[in-house]
């Protein structure tokens, strides 16, 4: 009952509202378009004067905004060159200066006799001061101090003619400028010479060098250097086609020419050569070297590397060498290293400095000197013993335990041939040679 009275009483309210709302539309329309009216009797009749007037002022804000604009601008390039200088100042320094020092461990054997064990360090200063954007000066500076005898850079305590004394001393390795001409990499001073894989060629050089590299589908450039100096290095020791101071105990001027080629011929692949000329000033006596060889990746952690080369002397002429490296020891990845093999034949006219490289050392200038005498009484050693060749086997490991660190590890042994002074043919005697080195060095 109570429900029929409320339905009752909702409808002829809700009916009454209703109406009462219709009813105020017309009103409210009438309002609105007496407000829309006075709004455009407000509004100003757009004509010819009112639109250049804004024209006027949009061209004067755009004037403007171009001037703050070009502020701006010229508040972050100087914003940018101040960047710049601090970080050249803080990446590249005018002067810096780097080295690395070895501590190093070697032993010797020569047929049945031991070699007397040499315990050094060594240590390496570089120094780059920087001229200009395009031009710097470097120098390198080494000290050596033998800890077996106590002796310091380069003083011996034996040899021809430098009993007790100092045979030489070089504690400025390289001194040069280095800087570029158009496109052309340039050196000048005293600098280290060495031809790929120092084959043929490691000895530092007076002169000047010009270097220039060509863009290849590879990545990498193919480059081309030229170098030319002097050397003042036994390039001709024991040579029979020297007719005048064969040994050479005093004269080793000679000036150098080298034309080095280092040429991508694939992803992982690279061809290199060197073209080598040595002339002695006093007698014009000369000799040229050619080499040619390669590095190639067989797979991402197996590097194998070959070369051979020819001398235009009439004996010991050839020399060759095959290496196979698995990874590679990096200063600056602790856990890093490399395993390698390496077979060679070097013969003592191939290369165009010492006799040997690769610490091969010939036991009549070695320390096997007193012992091969006290054996050979009233012979001339270099008659019996002075070595033409090495026909050997090296195997090498390197690891780098902490970042900036190496030990490097290696021995070498193999057969020493025996030549023949007076004719510079090799006697057929061959001897037994070894050589092991222990270095740890730290690089700073």
């Amino acid at each position: 009952m109570k429900k029929k009275l409320l339905t009752l009483g909702l409808v002829p309210a809700l009916v009454l509202g209703t109406c009462g709302a219709a009813g105020a539309q017309p009103a409210a329309q009438d309002a609105a378009a007496a407000q829309a009216g006075a709004a455009s009797d407000s509004v100003e009749p757009v004509t010819q004067e009112s639109l250049q007037a804004l024209r006027s002022q949009l061209e004067e804000q755009l004037y403007e905004a171009q001037e703050l604009q070009k502020k701006l601008n010229a508040q972050l390039d100087s914003l940018n060159q101040r960047v710049r200088k601090v970080e050249k100042k803080t990446d590249q320094p005018r002067v810096d200066i780097h080295g690395y020092g070895r501590l190093r461990w070697d032993k010797q054997h020569f047929d049945s006799i031991n070699g007397t064990d040499q315990k050094t360090v060594w240590l390496n200063l570089f120094v780059n001061h920087r001229i200009n954007d395009r031009w710097s000066l470097h120098s390198e500076h080494e000290f050596e101090n033998n800890l077996s005898n106590n002796h310091g850079a380069y003083e011996g305590d034996a040899g021809f003619d430098h009993l007790g004394g100092k045979r030489y001393s070089r504690p400025v390795l390289q001194l040069y400028a280095e800087g570029r001409v158009g496109d052309v990499n340039v050196k000048v001073g005293r600098f280290y010479l060495q031809s790929p894989y120092k084959f043929t060629f490691d000895e530092k050089v007076d002169g000047w060098q010009a270097s220039y590299g060509v863009p290849t589908r590879w990545g990498r450039k193919a480059t081309f250097t030229l170098n030319s100096g002097n050397i003042f290095s036994r390039v001709f020791y024991g040579d029979r086609d020297s007719e005048v101071d064969r040994w050479e105990t005093g004269n080793g001027n000679c000036r150098v020419l080298s034309l080095i080629s280092e040429i991508p011929v694939a992803k992982n692949t690279n061809l290199v050569s060197n073209y080598g000329k040595v002339t002695r000033r006093s007698d014009r006596m000369s000799r040229e070297t050619f080499s040619v060889g390669f590095d190639t990746r067989l797979n991402r952690d197996l590097k194998f590397i070959a070369a051979f080369a020819k001398s235009d002397s009439d004996s010991l002429n050839k020399s060759h060498f095959l290496q196979l490296q698995y990874k590679e020891a990096k200063p600056d990845v602790p856990g890093s290293f490399d395993i390698y093999v390496k077979k060679y034949l070097q013969r003592g006219h191939t290369g165009m400095t010492n006799w040997f490289n690769d610490d091969i050392q010939d036991p009549t200038t070695s320390d096997y000197f007193d012992d091969l005498k006290n054996q050979n009484a009233g012979m001339n050693l270099w008659d019996v013993y002075r070595s033409g060749e090495f026909n050997g086997l090296r195997i090498g490991a390197d690891f780098v335990p902490v970042r900036n660190t190496k030990l490097l590890l290696y021995y070498t042994c193999g057969k020493l041939g025996i030549f023949d002074p007076p004719t510079g043919a090799l006697t057929g005697v061959r001897k037994n040679c070894s050589f092991f080195r222990t270095q740890w060095e730290v690089y700073f």
